[in-house]
């Protein structure tokens, strides 16, 4: 049986350009059109130049999305995480330099207006302040989305988690819960109002670089716009290297390696990537393809995927439609890039447990890289 069509009808030629108006998004900045009184106001600055430091001495250029509040850390690639509880209604100020850019809160879907993704908005020049409020907790991440395929691989991205609220009676801090430490996580589970407690928390955002575009600039490649004429295919780049993705550095969390460097990452490197808890204990491992590879997860502990791409698998009002999945040890699982999986394991042994992320070439299928960390329980 085909598939019944509908037409759209005959289009009047001075239509045409209105269809394409943002092959040339235009530029704004300033104040948010709709601004209400935010329960969380936040600062960050983009672009901002960025060293990533390699085991050998070398390094690679990057662009970061900083927090200019956060005088400890300074700037950090990934991004500093943005950390904020549920129906929280933020406010996040951000600053441009070196060109436009904008912030796309990757799966919160605000209004198209603070959405952040150009073409169907603006790009911002020098200043906006976006607005957003988040309707389901879970694990998301916030990236530049001018030039997006250059921009993101050059570091503008960072982790955002929403913290679902605490049960009354909880002595733990938040929300939202210190990175790393014991909080709560939305997940089925009738009985506590679908949260689910844990205390320790881990982050696994694999990536990996091509030393060749780290030398282009803002603009590389992008497509000459003309409003007067804005679907002229010879303004369409031909010459650009953005089909043709060579990585040489892997990366977990920030932390590089590369390809000839198969040093597993260790809890020297980051408890974020190693961590370590005792028999009885619940860990919360977030999971995020910040790539443009294929990357396949193998866990040396049995687990249960909780959520994925930010929602809470089975628990209301999707429950018909899903449900958390047992992952016994061993059992690999694929990302694609953007995939976000938040698991829970709950370890009865002792033991240092294997952890390996296997990066496949996104056309081929070939291993390109394995990273390899553990999972630590003690009594």
């Amino acid at each position: 049986m085909s598939i019944p069509t509908i037409s759209r009808g005959s289009m009047l030629q001075e239509q045409v350009p209105e269809y394409f108006k943002f092959v040339c998004p235009p530029s704004s900045g300033g104040r948010n059109p709709d601004p209400q009184p935010p329960t969380v106001f936040l600062r960050r600055d983009l672009l901002s130049d960025f060293d990533l430091r390699l085991r050998d001495g070398g390094r690679v250029r990057m662009w970061i999305i900083e927090d200019p509040d956060d005088k400890v850390n300074g700037r950090t690639f990934p991004s500093a995480p943005i950390r904020v509880p549920l129906n929280a209604l933020v406010n996040a100020d951000v600053n441009c330099k070196g060109g436009t850019h904008t912030i796309h809160w990757h799966g919160i879907e605000p209004t198209p207006m603070n959405d952040g993704v150009g073409h169907t908005s603006f790009e911002v020049d020098g200043h906006f302040i976006y607005q957003f409020q988040p309707r389901h907790a879970g694990t998301y991440f916030y990236h530049c989305h001018k030039n997006t395929v250059l921009h993101f691989e050059m570091g503008l991205y960072g982790l955002l988690l929403v913290d679902p609220p605490k049960p009354d009676g909880s002595t733990v801090e938040g929300p939202p819960y210190p990175i790393g430490k014991p909080g709560f996580v939305a997940a089925f589970s009738p009985l506590t109002d679908h949260v689910v407690p844990y205390d320790v928390e881990a982050f696994w955002v694999p990536d990996s670089i091509d030393s060749r575009w780290h030398t282009l600039n803002h603009d590389a490649f992008m497509q000459k716009c003309d409003a007067d004429d804005p679907i002229n295919p010879s303004f369409f780049s031909r010459n650009g290297i953005f089909n043709d993705f060579r990585p040489d550095i892997f990366l977990l969390s920030g932390l590089p390696r590369r390809k000839s460097d198969g040093t597993p990452f260790g809890a020297a490197d980051s408890p974020l990537v190693a961590p370590k808890l005792r028999v009885g204990q619940t860990l919360l491992a977030r999971t995020t393809n910040a790539d443009y590879l294929i990357q396949r997860f193998k866990i040396g502990l049995d687990a249960q995927v909780i959520a994925m791409d930010g929602h809470a698998l089975g628990v209301p009002p999707f429950e018909k439609y899903s449900h958390p999945i047992d992952l016994p040890a061993g059992t690999p699982f694929t990302l694609t890039s953007a995939m976000r999986w938040d698991l829970i394991m709950r370890p009865t042994k002792t033991g240092v447990f294997p952890v390996t992320i296997e990066f496949l070439n996104q056309i081929t299928g070939q291993l390109l890289y394995t990273a390899r960390t553990s999972v630590t329980v003690t009594l």
